[in-house]
């Protein structure tokens, strides 16, 4: 009895289980006990056993309703996400804007625990997802940018080479 008992004062719940199961098997191992003490061994085992059992319930309850919460929570910042997407952007303060919104985003869901397990993977998957498709967009937004300038640059450049070939030439009034 005193070790079913002290099992009550371990704070580790997985622990204290797994030596209740074994207890449980070293009870049978032991055998009977005379009948007039069966009832009070039985309920004083019982007891503990149903306190350590409710412990661990209680525990499991707490945390699926804490994954419960963390889903619920990661949904939203899901939703937040897809927001901020859904705007057409049409400049780079614009991109630069929401890309450090979706990274506030981000860091808030590092933060939470993990989602119920069933649950976990699907939700992350929406989640990068959408961060993903944005993050694709920016950089095919700034890949044509930088296109654009190299074709600047290759204009002006022509341009800077006309102008050397004027430059050099002696008949001011055709050259200007």
């Amino acid at each position: 009895f005193d070790k079913v008992e002290s099992l009550l004062l371990n704070n580790s719940i997985s622990q204290s289980f797994k030596e209740l199961q074994s207890l449980h098997d070293q009870r049978k191992e032991i055998g009977p006990v005379p009948d007039d003490k069966k009832a009070e061994v039985w309920e004083r085992f019982k007891a503990a056993a149903d306190q350590i059992n409710q412990r661990r319930k209680d525990f499991y309850d707490k945390l699926d309703a804490e994954e419960q919460n963390n889903y619920n929570a990661k949904v939203v910042l899901c939703e937040q996400a897809e927001e901020i997407i859904s705007h057409q952007t049409e400049n780079v303060k614009e991109f630069n804007e929401l890309s450090d919104k979706l990274t506030d985003l981000l860091n808030i869901w590092k933060t939470l625990g993990p989602a119920p397990a069933k649950l976990n993977d699907e939700i992350w998957n929406r989640f990068k997802s959408t961060l993903d498709k944005f993050f694709q967009q920016k950089k095919e937004y700034f890949q044509q940018i930088k296109e654009t300038q190299m074709q600047n640059y290759n204009q002006k450049l022509n341009l800077a080479i006309q102008a050397e070939g004027i430059a050099d030439r002696t008949d001011w009034k055709q050259a200007t």
